[in-house]
């Protein structure tokens, strides 16, 4: 019986891990994601052709 025990305690211990990975992975996708979306207009702006100074 100590045996189950203790197998059944090693894996909830590695699907507890393996879920607190998984949501630290998804976090920084969605952070990632997020600045990437918001930086866009900016890197956009700066990164954009400059108007040309011959008048035309």
């Amino acid at each position: 019986m100590t045996l189950l025990t203790t197998l059944l305690a090693a894996i909830g211990a590695g699907l507890i891990l393996s879920a607190l990975t998984f949501v630290t992975l998804l976090i920084g996708v969605l952070i990632t994601s997020m600045v990437a979306l918001f930086a866009g207009p900016l890197v956009d702006r700066l990164l954009g052709e400059e108007p040309t100074r011959s008048g035309g």
